[in-house]
């Protein structure tokens, strides 16, 4: 089945928020390996953010999944 216009752009916000968390990871690596308590600190608010934001982000293309399968994403019923 093809993807849906919505369903597409949910997958490509997913992919974006995916490297972004990765690139915080790497941030978070250096930082550590560098020994910078404070750069520590921050580069781990931001992984645990863009964390969040790519849970969010799976949780819009589900929802666009299930559209494209005519279920409501919030009842969980067929309409």
């Amino acid at each position: 089945m093809a993807r849906s216009q919505e369903e597409t752009e949910a997958y490509l916000r997913l992919q974006s928020a995916h490297r972004v968390y990765q690139g915080t990871i790497k941030r978070w690596e250096g930082s550590y390996l560098a020994g910078n308590t404070g750069e520590i600190e921050l580069a781990l608010s931001a992984t645990f953010d863009a964390h969040q934001a790519v849970m969010d982000r799976a949780q819009e293309l589900l929802d666009a999944q299930m559209r494209q399968d005519r279920i409501d994403p919030r009842t969980r019923r067929s309409f």
